[in-house]
């Protein structure tokens, strides 16, 4: 619970920072580093799975977040940083029902991503659930093994990746960042790459389970009504 309630917490206080400061920088700043991060590690991560496993088998679930968060994430969110002089101002002139809706659709995804995350752990979303298999370095490291059949996830199969998505957008929109866009559409294309790969992982690891979830939660649209336990039999 407690990744989810600081993930909340770090938009209200890029929000009250940016109102303090009377302009977009902090927000802009936040989901820049954040999702470029999280692209920059996709795209390292999952086309290699097998090295990974390899090479962390032997280093342990300390030498993935170091590498992760210290290397990975440190190194884009410097560079982001550092090029921010001139990225912030890639912007057009703001529109207030644009702005209207990317601020309502943050806030909701914000909201559902919350939820998503207290459900999903802190461990599975860092990628210690792919990197850590059973047999592979899951049970020492305390990795846990499960699917994750609740809360939104009884609606949609990838509520992250859907609010993801619509965090980064909404947050263009809310502050007229032709950046931010370009990073929507980049984060999409990561998606395509790595959802295959991520997926094909999932069915050799959980089987028939996963296979009659799939059935009957969709990928991206949520369901009208929640799945109910009895439909994944």
């Amino acid at each position: 619970m407690v990744p989810a309630v600081l993930w909340a917490a770090s938009f209200v206080i890029c929000a009250v920072g940016d109102g303090l400061l009377g302009r977009w920088v902090l927000l802009p700043l936040f989901v820049a580093a954040f999702y470029g991060g999280m692209i920059v590690i996709d795209l390292v991560t999952y086309p290699v799975l097998s090295f990974w496993r390899g090479w962390l088998r032997r280093r342990g679930l300390l030498a993935w977040y170091l590498v992760e968060l210290g290397i990975l994430w440190g190194g884009t969110t410097v560079s982001l940083v550092s090029l921010s002089p001139v990225w912030i101002g890639w912007s057009w002139n703001g529109v207030l029902l644009l702005q209207l809706l990317g601020g309502a659709l943050a806030l909701l995804s914000v909201a559902v991503g919350t939820w998503a995350v207290a459900k999903m752990g802190w461990a599975r979303l860092l990628f210690a659930g792919a990197l850590f298999p059973p047999g592979a370095g899951a049970e020492e490291n305390h990795v846990p093994q499960r699917l994750v059949l609740e809360g939104p996830y009884r609606y949609v199969r990838n509520p992250l990746y859907d609010t993801d998505f619509a965090l980064i957008l909404g947050t263009a929109l809310l502050t007229s960042n032709w950046f931010l866009v370009l990073l929507a559409v980049l984060y999409a294309a990561q998606l395509a790459l790595q959802l295959p790969l991520e997926e094909r992982e999932l069915r050799v690891r959980f089987g028939r389970p996963y296979r009659r979830y799939c059935e009957v939660v969709p990928r991206f649209v949520p369901r009208l009504r929640p799945v109910d336990r009895g439909e994944l039999e």
